[in-house]
């Protein structure tokens, strides 16, 4: 199995799914991360029949949940929606982020909101035979994006719900201790590993760079994933303000070199 990957957040507004899925398969990648945009733009069945045209697998669906955030019902029409394109596509995982804190709730309190919609959309993710993964986020943006920063905290939170995994983005994750052991005894709870490098142009702000570059020493923490027994899918992500100019080819083609020549993954 072909484990690299890249996800489709990367592409510009005008870079059509065909294009990406193109180049993707051309920088050698042997799976696709899917996002929501995606879905929209080509519907599942026909994004289903253009990977299976190019031999690409999806390694994840990007993404539901927001629980914390959300007034209402735990699950809305959107988090249906992802889980039947999950199912349709047959990805590896489906993202999950657990929603900003927010002014009103607690930490706590914004946890067991979470763990809630966790209970309730793992209901119909796993009847769609989708497993979901939740992805801890940086600290940094507690308020506004993902009340669930570190690792330990995200274990605990999806302890127990059958058909749940997590996410590491290590964009999120790359200071948190338990990073480069969590495949140690947890190695089975690890749906997806989303890789990027981390560069700080401002303090307490990281921002996602090329795999080749950066803070991160992500080929001794790949080679500790591999030892530990990760046999799942390695997925670039960054986003176009990420890319800074550069072309996007530029960015498929130097995560494909780092995973072939440093991190020695195929």
């Amino acid at each position: 199995m072909n484990r690299f990957s890249v996800n489709h957040y990367i592409c510009p507004p005008e870079m059509t799914v065909p294009a990406f899925l193109d180049a993707a398969v051309a920088a050698g990648a042997g799976a696709a991360g899917v996002s929501a945009r995606a879905v929209a733009e080509t519907g599942a069945g026909a994004l289903r029949a253009m990977l299976d045209e190019r031999g690409l697998a999806v390694s994840s669906v990007n993404s539901a949940g927001y629980f914390a955030a959300r007034e209402g019902a735990l699950v809305d029409d959107h988090d249906r929606r992802m889980v039947e394109a999950a199912a349709v596509l047959d990805a590896g995982a489906l993202c999950v982020i657990a929603g900003g804190r927010g002014a009103e709730r607690s930490i706590a309190q914004a946890q067991a909101r979470v763990r809630d919609g966790l209970e309730a959309l793992a209901e119909i993710a796993c009847p769609a035979g989708v497993r979901l993964g939740v992805e801890p986020i940086h600290p940094v943006d507690t308020m506004s994006k993902g009340c669930v920063n570190s690792i330990g905290d995200a274990l605990a939170l999806i302890d127990g719900i059958a058909g749940v995994g997590l996410i590491l983005d290590v964009n999120h994750s790359w200071w948190d201790p338990a990073l480069p052991r969590i495949c140690r005894g947890h190695g089975d709870r690890v749906a997806l590993v989303q890789l990027c490098n981390v560069i700080e142009p401002e303090p307490s702000r990281p921002r996602r760079e090329f795999l080749s570059r950066g803070l991160v020493d992500l080929a001794a923490l790949v080679a500790g994933f591999e030892a530990d027994g990760y046999a799942g899918f390695y997925e670039f992500e960054i986003f176009p303000p990420d890319l800074r100019g550069r072309p996007v080819e530029e960015a498929f083609e130097d995560a494909a070199r780092f995973m072939r020549e440093r991190a020695a993954v195929s």
